[in-house]
Order: C-alpha cells, then sequence, then structure tokens
C-alpha cells in the first residue's frame, strides 16, 4: 500500500471538522518496502499498536523503532514517514478526534514534537490493548445505532488502561526532568553534552540527575548518549549511501578512527561491514 493509495482513505484530507469519533482504522501486515509519507502532516491523531515485526517513525531527524507492545500517536500536524523496518510490520492504526476529557489521558511520553510513544511489555496490558483495538475496529464498521459511540469507548479504554499502568507501575514513572534529558540528547546528537551542563538545564544538581536517570532508564547519561549516536549512525548506514566519515560527524564523533572502534564493540563489526550486511538482506 502506498501513499497515494492511502490518500484515498486518509481522513487528514477532510475539508470540514468532523466531531469526535473514530474516522478510520484497519489492521495491516505489511512486508519490508512498505512507507508512508506525509509532507504536511495530518489533521487528526494516528495512533498505531505494535503487533508483530518491526516499523520505524520518522520525525525530522528522529527515528522511533517500534516493536511487539508499543504504542506510537501521531499528533495533528506532524510532518512524518512510517515504514516497515524488519521482514514485516503487522500493527492496528485508528486515526481520530479526541473527545475533550481525552487530552489529560494524551500526556503520554514524547520523544519527539508531535509523536508519543509507549512501550507496554507487560502480556496482561498487551492482551487487554489488543483486544481493545480489535473491538474498536469491529465497531467502527458497524451500523448499529450505537456503533461509533462503541468504538469511541474501546479506544478511550485503551488510553485509560496504559495511563493506569503508568501511574501504579513505578518503573514507567518517568520523570519529566529525564524524559526532557532524554530529548535534549536525541534532538543535540552531534553537540558535546556533560552532567553539568544537562544538568543546570532541568535545574537539578548534577549528582541527583546522575542518579535519577541510571535509576530510570537504566545506564548512565553518557552511555545512553553513545548508544543513541550508535544506534542513529546504523539508521544512517543503512538507509544513506553517505560517507562513513560523514555520518560518524553528523552523530557527534570528532574521530573517525573511534567511531569505528566504538560502533564494533557495539554491534560486533565495524561500520562498512555492518553496510554490506544491511545491503545484501535488501537484496
Amino acid at each position: 500500500m502506498n501513499e497515494m493509495t492511502e490518500n484515498l482513505n486518509n481522513p487528514a484530507i477532510f475539508s470540514t471538522i468532523p466531531s469526535p469519533g473514530v474516522l478510520i482504522c484497519d489492521h495491516f501486515n505489511q512486508l519490508k518496502g512498505y512507507k508512508v509519507h506525509r509532507s504536511e502532516g495530518t489533521k487528526d491523531w494516528l495512533i498505531t499498536y505494535t503487533i508483530s515485526g518491526k516499523g520505524q517513525f520518522k520525525i525530522g531527524d528522529h527515528v522511533q523503532l517500534v516493536k511487539k507492545g508499543d504504542i506510537a500517536i501521531l499528533k495533528p500536524k506532524t510532518v512524518h514517514q512510517y515504514a516497515t523496518y524488519s521482514s514485516h510490520w503487522e500493527f492496528i492504526w485508528a486515526h481520530f478526534l479526541p473527545r475533550e476529557t481525552w487530552f489529560d489521558l494524551l500526556k503520554l511520553p514524547e520523544m519527539k514534537k508531535g509523536l508519543l510513544y509507549l512501550g507496554v511489555d507487560q502480556p496482561h496490558l498487551q492482551e487487554r490493548v489488543l483486544g481493545s483495538f480489535q473491538r474498536l475496529i469491529r465497531d467502527n464498521r458497524g451500523f448499529q445505532s450505537f456503533a461509533k459511540e462503541l468504538s469511541l469507548n474501546a479506544l478511550e479504554e485503551i488510553l485509560l488502561a496504559v495511563n493506569q499502568w503508568l501511574q501504579t507501575n513505578d518503573k514507567n514513572k518517568i520523570d519529566l526532568r529525564v524524559q526532557q534529558v532524554l530529548g535534549i540528547l536525541s534532538e543535540n546528537l552531534k553537540e558535546s553534552h556533560s552532567i553539568e551542563s544537562l544538568s543546570k538545564q532541568v535545574a537539578l544538581s548534577p549528582s541527583r540527575l546522575s542518579h535519577l536517570f541510571r535509576e530510570q532508564v537504566g545506564d548512565s547519561i553518557m552511555a545512553t548518549l553513545l548508544s543513541m549516536r550508535l544506534r542513529h549512525a546504523a539508521r544512517l548506514l543503512e538507509f544513506t549511501n553517505r560517507a562513513i566519515s560523514e555520518i560518524a560527524d553528523d552523530v557527534g564523533f570528532s574521530s573517525p578512527f573511534y567511531f569505528t572502534k566504538q560502533f564494533t564493540a557495539f554491534f560486533g563489526m565495524n561500520p562498512r561491514d555492518f553496510r554490506k550486511k544491511m545491503i545484501d538482506k535488501t537484496v
């Protein structure tokens, strides 16, 4: 399915603003090569839930991978691209306009401006969310008097369930200041960062920020930054033809030699071999 085909049924092009509701939804299983690009975003919200395989969302320079259990939500007017990342990407999607009471429920972690993301790793919650999405699709296609309300209720149940999970599961409570640091790092990979400079930006002491970050993310700030840089470099190696030295510089390595050393330690192969492996996979 390409962008042109999707545009035939794309709520993003509606000329009048409909009332809150699920505008259109479906269950897709797309093979590698599937890609949708919207240069003006949409006028509605888009939610996706990954069932199996992997997909990726691209907002500007930020790439967000999604796997089983991941929920990604795009806000209106967010210029974006999404595509299958692995051999296939099975996911459920819905374009919707939220009820007024939903906006607090939609205050989920924002990985990039316009892109909300939540990884659901609890099997019981994955099962509940999947069941709600399946009911959403079924009810949205119905012609009965309350079909629209039932589909809205199914989507609201999803938002309520994930918000409840976030509030009751301490390990998933991401401090806003930690989120802010993650955002600063992801949007400024090339810049030189220090614990001191980051702590000033979020109004914490360096020691408190370091402790809080490790506690919630599971790794140190500098190790997380290194991982972000190397993972982004891997995507550039896979999806562009840019020189390795240019990619190294783009993700914050002044020395191509040091970049190659760190990349090899992280991925188990040097950048050149990694690129060749990715190319061979698509042939």
